[in-house]
C-alpha cells in the first residue's frame, strides 16, 4: 500500500476506538470518577466494557461509601441495629435503599471492603440484604 493511504480496515478500527475514546469521555464527564471503576473494566483484549454480572463473571458490589450519597433519609433499622436508607447517589437521580458502609463497619465489618478506587462496598449478601431501588422497595413493603 502506498504511503499516505490508509486502508479500510484500519480507517474502521480508527474511527471504533475514537468512539470508544469519545463515549468514554463523555461517561467521565457524567459520572464521577469512583464509579468508573464499577463500571468499566478491560478485558484482555483491551476493550472496555461494562461490568455486567452473570454466572460467570462478578462484579464488584456497588460502593456503600456516604461520601458516595446525597439526599439521604432513614426508612428503617436492622435488627443489627445498622440503618437502612433512601438516598440517590452522587452522580444519579434513582434513587436507592440500602445501608451507609461506615456503619456496617461498625456493626459486621467482615461484610464491608475497600475497593481499589479508596470507597467502601457493601457485600449485601453476608447481610441478609439486597440493594434495590425505592420503586422495588416500596413494592415490597
Amino acid at each position: 500500500m502506498s504511503e499516505g493511504k490508509v486502508d479500510k480496515g484500519e480507517q474502521t478500527e480508527e474511527r471504533i476506538d475514537q468512539g470508544r475514546r469519545e463515549a468514554v469521555v463523555r461517561l467521565a464527564k457524567y459520572t464521577a470518577p469512583a464509579m468508573l471503576a464499577v463500571l468499566l473494566s478491560v478485558d484482555q483484549a483491551g476493550a472496555t466494557v461494562a461490568c455486567i454480572p452473570t454466572s460467570i463473571v462478578h462484579c464488584p458490589p456497588p460502593p456503600s461509601d456516604i461520601r458516595l450519597k446525597r439526599d439521604i433519609a432513614q426508612v428503617g433499622e436492622l435488627d443489627s441495629g445498622v440503618g437502612l436508607y433512601r438516598y440517590r447517589y452522587l452522580w444519579s437521580d434513582t434513587i436507592y435503599v440500602g445501608v451507609m458502609a461506615q456503619e456496617v463497619a461498625v456493626v459486621k465489618p467482615d461484610s464491608v471492603l475497600r475497593g481499589a478506587d479508596g470507597y467502601l462496598r457493601v457485600d449485601y449478601g453476608r447481610l441478609g440484604l439486597r440493594l434495590q431501588t425505592w420503586d422495588q422497595w416500596t413494592a415490597a413493603h
